[in-house]
């Protein structure tokens, strides 16, 4: 009898253990997004050109985005943003750091630092999810999701032959409160 309640038991800590991973593992709470923008567009100029080998490289670039929805704030509804970053890049290894301003459609401004990005497409990727942090304007401290269709972006062979001096993608983006 003991043998079989020490197995009972240790199935029902089992079974336990196995429904609580469900929940930190799920979908964060709607109210942690501050906005959320789910089209947009960017472009970003390479001076010089991303090459075969290394070497410093500016970034600059421009963008819009639509479709935003502020759960706190109905009336944003889209913004504007400009790209800056600089970097050692090659085509084999190049994801530039980046600053980008955005400009809401009530005239607040938003400054975003990614990490990372993708300026040369990796071979088999079509979408790439960047991560940054509000630094500085309206949401500071919020965490920043950038997803990117990278299927538009050039890829290595193209590196190779001519270089990369530009790149366009679609783009979503997510703002959301860290805690």
């Amino acid at each position: 009898m003991k043998r079989l309640l020490g197995c009972v038991s240790g199935v029902a800590a089992a079974l336990a253990f196995v429904a609580v991973p469900g929940k930190a593992f799920a979908q964060p709470s709607p109210d942690l997004t501050l906005v959320e923008c789910s089209q947009g567009n960017q472009r970003q100029d390479y001076a010089p050109a991303i090459s075969l080998f290394a070497r410093f490289t500016t970034v600059t670039g421009t963008g819009q985005l639509s479709s935003c929805r502020a759960p706190s704030d109905p009336g944003l509804a889209f913004g504007s943003f400009t790209i800056i970053g600089a970097s050692s890049a090659s085509c084999l290894v190049s994801s530039l750091s980046t600053q980008n301003t955005v400009t809401w459609n009530d005239g607040s401004e938003s400054t975003i630092d990614f990490i990372g990005g993708v300026d040369v497409r990796p071979p088999g990727t079509t979408m790439v999810t960047v991560l940054g942090r509000v630094s500085g304007g309206r949401y500071e401290g919020a965490l920043a999701i950038k997803t990117m269709d990278v299927s538009a972006i050039p890829g290595v062979t193209r590196c190779l032959l001519s270089g990369v001096r530009s790149a366009n993608a679609n783009i979503s983006l997510t703002l959301r409160r860290l805690f």
